[in-house]
């Protein structure tokens, strides 16, 4: 019979990133702990997470960047030339306990959660989702691409050979997309904001479609800022029909992050947890039961809360209407800042759904996606 499991541990909080940097606030040890202060994770429910192999590394990356990655972790230095070999070092991608240690462990949990799925679980691994990350490269606060380890453990150890990478984070996922360009045994599925005023700025367009046996294999739909919620669902829904019309996966993998959301910083969305959460039911109503995986979030009360959602929906819960009293005080425990400090934001310490945040959908998004199945199914 099919089990919810959670792939977490607390040990996240030790390996954090300097103060100054958008990914220093806690997120798998907070969500954790939010669960439990909501009475909403049984220990059994619970799997330790354990840190990626060497060999499961290696199934991505280049061995020399792993090894800097280390050696960097352990000096708490930049080693020589490892700033413009490896992009480490940077404000971006600074050198903390996050970069391997951190990083390993949560790549090691997206191994995890392939293994439960494929015992027949239902599985999240909130750690996972990083995305940005090349082969020999840091990237976007990236230093090991997890979902791309996954999918190659999927490959080349457990023989799949049609996978489903969806990606619903803000930031579109270029070092996925680089990783299986150029194959038609992975397709690559995002909803992004557009390139043109967001991060990762280079890559990201609708006319990326992917290259030798990948061309057509790659969709990526480019967003405009001030996206709403029916704007959202719309542009998934299409794409999903887009991805069924040219793809039969036997496997997928969901990134989750919840930087769409309207309170993410981050962002120019403006995005419910509502509309978050039926946005992970569409992929599911699409493509049944998959491997569901973290990503960006830097609001820890937007993050929190989204993800605990997304948990009572895999593990058959009713939402609660309250946060109790312990969750109230853990929130407010949280060393984090507004941007803006007029907003209010008492709702987020008061219920786990935000309102729905809908809205007309606009000529320009209808476009993006008539262009973007015009660009596929020609």
């Amino acid at each position: 019979m099919s089990k919810a499991k959670l792939i977490g541990s607390l040990r996240y909080a030790r390996y954090k990133y300097p103060k100054n940097h958008p990914l220093k606030i806690p997120r798998v040890s907070l969500l954790l702990m939010f669960l439990n202060a909501m009475n909403l994770l049984d220990d059994e429910e619970l799997i330790e997470s354990r840190p990626a192999t060497m060999e499961e590394l290696l199934l991505f990356h280049e061995r020399d960047y792993i090894e800097t990655l280390m050696e960097a972790e352990r000096c708490q230095c930049v080693p020589n030339g490892a700033r413009e070999r490896y992009n480490i070092g940077s404000y971006e991608n600074p050198v903390s306990y996050a970069m391997f240690s951190g990083s390993c462990l949560a790549t090691g949990s997206t191994i995890q959660a392939i293994e439960e799925f494929l015992k027949g679980n239902r599985v999240f691994n909130p750690a996972g989702g990083m995305h940005h990350a090349f082969k020999n490269k840091a990237n976007g606060f990236c230093y090991i691409n997890d979902p791309a380890v996954g999918i190659e453990y999927l490959r080349k150890k457990k023989g799949f050979k049609r996978i489903l990478y969806i990606d619903l984070d803000a930031h579109h996922c270029d070092g996925v997309q680089e990783a299986f360009y150029d194959t038609d045994e992975v397709f690559v599925l995002s909803l992004h904001q557009s390139p043109e005023y967001a991060f990762p700025f280079e890559r990201g367009y609708l006319e990326e479609t992917g290259d030798g046996k990948g061309r057509g294999y790659n969709l990526n739909i480019p967003l405009p800022k001030g996206l709403n919620d029916d704007e959202f669902l719309y542009a998934l829904e299409k794409s999903l029909e887009i991805v069924k019309e040219v793809y039969e996966p036997e496997i997928y993998i969901l990134q989750l992050g919840t930087d769409p959301l309207l309170e993410d910083y981050l962002s120019k969305f403006n995005l419910s947890n509502i509309a978050f959460l039926r946005a992970f039911n569409l992929v599911r109503e699409s493509f049944g039961e998959g491997i569901y995986i973290g990503g960006g979030g830097y609001h820890p009360y937007a993050l929190a809360r989204a993800w605990t959602l997304l948990w009572c929906e895999l593990s058959e819960r009713e939402v609660p209407e309250r946060l109790t009293p312990e969750a109230f005080e853990l929130l407010k425990s949280i060393e984090f800042e507004e941007f803006d400090d007029e907003v209010d934001r008492s709702y987020m310490f008061e219920s786990l759904r935000d309102p729905y945040r809908g809205g007309k959908i606009r000529k320009e998004v209808k476009e993006i996606i008539e262009r973007a199945r015009s660009l596929i199914l020609c």
